[in-house]
């Protein structure tokens, strides 16, 4: 297995010690989660740094990042939903919009198109296929489950603190909302080529 596999399933026994942190009754432990978090969004980044360094960019590194950013980002939607920080439409919107989109992927993988070759709008290759948006979503998602994870530690003691932070935790998911389904829709609608008969 390549090294940038290697740390991209790395990423997930992190989540499970970032989750087992969280939940701890330690103030500094709390604080300690926000730290991991940030490491486990770091290392998004650099598996895809480690695969183009040592030419090791495959079909198989590129679906099982993809597994890994929705294992990431749906048990931490749920986490927070479980401690109260977002409501319920919160995650059912990032489900539905994973097993959607990714079953639409294996489609087209299934044709021989990549997880973002399978783009052939302007707009879908913009919205989803292109490095600002994917960075931006990213930059996006990791902010905002780096502000709940640091409201969840401060709230153990410091409660006001923690208050202040809430109305810009709403914006945030909202937004992150937003732009899930910005880039979820082009997927649904390119997808359709997929679906037609062959000439």
């Amino acid at each position: 297995m390549s090294w940038a596999n290697i740390i991209t399933l790395s990423r997930l026994p992190l989540l499970i010690a970032f989750i087992a942190l969280l939940f701890s009754s330690s103030q500094a432990l709390r604080i300690i989660s926000f730290f991991l978090l940030i490491n486990l969004f770091l290392m998004d980044w650099f598996d895809g740094y480690v695969a183009r360094l040592r030419d090791e960019v495959t079909q198989l590194g590129a679906v099982l990042d993809v597994a890994l950013d929705r294992a990431v980002e749906n048990i931490l939607w749920v986490v927070f939903l479980y401690i109260s920080l977002v409501p319920l439409w919160v995650p059912i919107l990032f489900l539905c919009r994973s097993f959607i989109v990714d079953s639409l992927r294996g489609i087209a993988l299934c044709q021989g198109k990549s997880v973002f070759g399978m783009m052939h709008s302007s707009w879908g290759k913009f919205l989803v296929a292109s490095r600002f948006m994917r960075a931006l979503y990213g930059f996006a998602k990791a902010w905002v489950f780096c502000q709940l994870t640091l409201t969840h530690a401060l709230s153990l003691h410091y409660p006001h603190y923690a208050s202040h932070l809430e109305p810009l935790n709403r914006v945030l998911f909202y937004s992150v909302s937003a732009l899930c389904l910005a880039r979820g829709i082009p997927v649904l609608l390119d997808s359709r080529i997929y679906f037609s008969p062959s000439p």
